[in-house]
């Protein structure tokens, strides 16, 4: 074992690189693109490295740095309420609850310098130096903006605050990129790009700047400051530009333009060569006396995996990530040539610890890769690294200005929603969101009972969110409430209708209740649809398993493993398929597969123990068996199997403590289920009791705001609606000339999109919150987007024009406007035709049936070729209100009718 002496001589370097994915960064060190990692994964040992749930970054890089779970060490998002003032602000050091590595380290006299960690703003007396992660978040700068304006970074960016004095001249500014020298690496044609137009290379600049402040930092310390023994650094812009720019990424996606593809195809793997030269110069200042291990908290999808359809939800833009990130070690202490055999987030920290020669802690979750280590020393540990009674890091000063820059970040990256104006909604969403975020880290950890209740309270929030109900039916299931799970699900489906994954869950119900029948005509209106979505025949795998249709199990698994061959739960559900069916030589293979790719679950070495016992192979067989029920104790199958392993290898003591240690288990078990059934059915009569007096109160505020609108003397409204970009800003102009006062606050100025204007009123967005802001368009004509609609409140009448636009050219529009503003579609386009138009379908439906409602339906291609005749229309619809005359015709402008299919 180390001494303390050769503790403090040693020293490793942590790179964190977010969103780093094997399956770029292999094919770039084949052809020679990444000398840098290629050094470390020939010299050293490399591997996947499993993901956490939910898969955010500021919760996934805490685990890393605690190896613990989000509901030990308390970061649940990007945002987090403070409770001194109720403002939103960005999570920091004082939100962690579980001492970091660095924290450990220093205990036993180590140093660290920690560079762009999540939640490290405020950090103090830290041993070593930190630069936090609001260092890296560079202010939302436009292209006309002046580097001088930049505030400095916030207090509480520095540990020690000296630092602050040579670090605030190092954040680089997308203005000092040299087009020629920087832009043109990632994007050769950037020249011919008209910026005016299309903000995507100024966003592409802004990444680099922040990836460019990053390494300027990292590498200032490496020289200044070489007395560390961990030198970690974390670099966000691969996720950040693999966001923006993986779209664009070979192979070319259905729907991407040709253009958009030949120009912005090679960014991606740009960006990963930068970060190998980062990496290159870091080894090189780190000295060769330094170890190096690279880590990523998840990957990227990058290939036909990449989803077609991002959800419209705070943090939605989560399914890009891939479940599998990297591991690579190299240098003293670590192995060469070994592979790390299913590694997971949590496992980093331990392993870290192991390699200084200090002993892990018995309650982090993770485990020491011990195949990485040169020497096979035993693993040492204590009881817990925290400590309660010490100091916490306390939470900084507010600083408006910064916390509001770091948001925008968040809120145009698609992480979270836009901050409500209103502190004391912004505060509810946040919570409610962070509550989301914590409930799905507790449904991956299985504790079930304690997801349960914030489940609960987001759904009963906002029941229209299709995820929460999903979740939320999935965790009543498991805690065998079987009866609300469907309520749950047919709530769910009153607003959106069947969905494949309703079907799943109410085939899982089923199961549960011991009705096949029912479960399997739920399954057969999902077999055939969506055959290439991984998680749609996963689930369907899993459910002919359950009602033991085998070869439907098997053949939604291989569907699965077909479109991803990474994917272990396909390879459990193919093991257990296989024992069934006596294929045990194949279970083998799959149950090896399933533990590769995620050791962590117990149930791949149960198989593997099961497989190899059904083979005969008992020697082999008492190995994974043991590995299962140490990480879950409470595995009875798993310790019955291991007493008949024994007994079968003539060890009979053991098999006998074994099989009392099962028969002792499989009772408590029982009397805890029992426990843990009686307490929930208390706590799920209290929360009906709450629930019950929650509706009432909503009952009766709603009849308190029916009685208020009947009190209302009913007016005659002109409201113009349609889809976005169907043409409602040129019906708004009509309006206008034809001498109807439009209903418009100018905040959005006329562009290059809608060179005439816009003609909108924002605070007509808050009129679900607030129908009454609608009496303001008395004696006027007010733009609302179709989805607003529904909110219209009675008693008033309403004289509505909808605008009418093929749905592939609103989309072609759309798409167009995001260009320019350099971002890019959430959905893909067919997917996003097809949900418009439905929904487009729907609303006229429902508005051609309101006696509140005069329609005027008007296609705006037909308003392009013949103006005379719409408002031959108009004036019929609205006499004495609106003059027809030359100005009105002269509105329309054939030119601007751009993105016709």
């Amino acid at each position: 074992m180390p001494t303390l002496q050769s503790n403090r001589n040693r020293k490793l370097l942590l790179v964190g690189i977010d969103s780093a994915d094997w399956k770029i960064i292999q094919p770039l060190i084949d052809s020679g693109g990444m000398p840098g990692m290629q050094r470390i994964v020939e010299e050293g040992t490399s591997g996947n490295l499993a993901t956490l749930e939910p898969q955010l970054s500021p919760m996934l890089w805490t685990s890393i740095a605690t190896g613990k779970m989000a509901y030990h060490h308390g970061v649940s998002g990007f945002t987090e309420v403070d409770p001194a003032t109720g403002r939103v602000v960005p999570v920091s050091a004082a939100t962690r609850t579980c001492r970091t590595l660095w924290e450990m380290l220093g205990e036993r006299g180590l140093r660290s310098h920690v560079v762009s960690w999540f939640a490290t703003q405020g950090e103090r007396d830290l041993a070593g130096c930190m630069v936090s992660n609001m260092f890296g978040h560079l202010p939302n700068v436009r292209s006309g903006s002046d580097p001088a304006d930049w505030p400095a970074p916030p207090p509480g960016t520095y540990w020690p605050e000296s630092l602050a004095a040579a670090m605030n001249d190092l954040r680089v500014s997308p203005h000092e990129l040299d087009p020629d020298e920087v832009i043109r690496m990632f994007v050769p044609e950037a020249h011919t790009v008209d910026q005016a137009k299309d903000q995507r290379l100024w966003a592409l600049a802004g990444k680099l700047a922040e990836a460019f402040s990053v390494h300027e930092a990292a590498t200032h310390l490496l020289e200044a400051d070489p007395d560390w023994n961990l030198f970690a650094v974390y670099y966000r812009p691969v996720d950040e530009i693999s966001h923006l720019f993986m779209p664009y990424h070979p192979p070319r996606m259905e729907g991407i333009p040709e253009a958009d593809f030949t120009l912005y195809r090679h960014v991606v793997t740009g960006i990963y060569r930068l970060h190998d030269l980062f990496l290159r110069r870091l080894v090189q200042l780190a000295g060769p006396d330094a170890a190096v291990m690279v880590v990523s908290d998840h990957g990227f999808h990058s290939d036909h995996l990449r989803p077609k359809f991002t959800p419209r939800v705070p943090a939605g833009i989560t399914v890009w990530h891939r479940p599998q990130g990297v591991f690579a070690a190299a240098g003293p202490g670590f192995e060469r040539d070994a592979l790390v055999y299913g590694g997971r987030l949590l496992d980093i920290t331990p392993t870290i610890l192991h390699w200084f020669g200090l002993p892990v802690g018995a309650d982090m979750e993770g485990r020491v890769l011990t195949e990485v280590f040169s020497d096979r020393r035993p693993v040492e540990t204590i009881p817990t690294w925290e400590r309660p009674d010490a100091p916490r890091p306390v939470r900084m000063a507010a600083d408006p200005a910064a916390d509001q820059a770091l948001l925008e970040q968040f809120v145009a990256l698609g992480y979270i929603d836009e901050i409500p104006a209103d502190p004391g909604q912004a505060a509810a969403e946040t919570k409610r969101e962070n509550d989301w975020n914590m409930a799905r880290a507790l449904m991956y950890g299985q504790r079930y009972e304690q997801a349960l209740p914030l489940l609960e309270s987001c759904f009963h929030a906002q029941p229209f969110r299709t995820d929460y109900a999903q979740l939320l039916a999935t965790c009543q299931m498991r805690l065998g409430l079987l009866d609300e799970a469907d309520a749950t699900v047919d709530k769910a489906r009153e607003t959106f209708g069947r969905t494949e994954q309703a079907d799943l869950i109410k085939a899982s119900i089923a199961i549960q209740k011991d009705d096949p029948r029912a479960a399997l005509v739920a399954l057969e209106r999902v077999q055939e649809t969506r055959p290439d979505e991984v998680q749609i025949q996963l689930m369907l795998a899993r459910s002919y398993l359950a009602v033991r249709r085998f070869a439907e199990a098997e053949a939604a698994a291989r569907r699965v493993l077909a479109a991803d061959p990474h994917e272990p739960q396909a390879f459990l559900v193919l093991a257990r398929v296989q024992l069934h069916t006596g294929q045990a030589a194949a279970a083998i293979d799959s149950a090896l597969d399933a533990i590769g790719l995620q050791y962590g679950n117990p149930l791949g070495h149960f198989l593997l123990g099961a497989a190899l016992q059904a083979e005969g192979r008992l020697e082999e067989a008492e190995k994974p068996l043991r590995n299962c029920l140490t990480l879950s104790a409470d595995f009875v199958r798993a310790r019955r199997l291991l007493g008949r392993v024994l007994r079968g290898l003539g060890r009979r003591e053991e098999a006998t403590l074994e099989e009392l240690r099962a028969f002792e288990t499989a009772r408590d078990s029982r009397a805890k289920a029992a426990a843990r059934a009686a307490e929930l059915e208390r706590a799920v009569a209290t929360r009906a009791t709450l629930r019950d007096e929650q509706d009432r109160a909503r009952q009766a505020e709603a009849e308190r705001q029916a009685a208020d609108l009947a009190a209302i003397e009913p007016l005659d409204l002109v409201v113009v609606s349609g889809l976005p970009r169907s043409g409602t800003s040129l019906m708004m102009q009509m309006l206008a000339a034809g001498g109807i006062e439009p209903l418009t606050d100018g905040r959005r100025t006329a562009d290059l999109d809608n060179p005439e204007g816009y003609y909108e009123w924002e605070d007509v967005k808050k009129l679900p919150k607030n129908p009454r802001l609608i009496e303001q368009a008395a004696g006027k004509a007010v733009k609302v987007i179709s989805a607003l609609l529904p909110s219209l409140p009675p008693p008033h009448r309403y004289t509505i024009i909808y605008m009418v636009r093929p749905t592939e050219q609103v989309v072609d529009s759309q798409w167009a406007m995001l260009a320019r503003l350099g971002q890019n579609p959430k959905s893909e386009k067919q997917h996003l035709i097809e949900v418009q138009e439905h929904h487009s379908r729907q609303i006229r439906q429902a508005l051609a049936k309101s006696d509140r409602v005069r329609l005027l339906e008007v296609s705006y291609p037909d308003l392009v070729a013949d103006p005379a005749a719409v408002i031959a229309q108009l004036a019929e619809l609205l006499p004495g209100r609106f003059t027809p005359s030359s100005s009105v015709a002269a509105c329309v402008k054939p030119a601007l009718h751009r993105n016709r299919s």
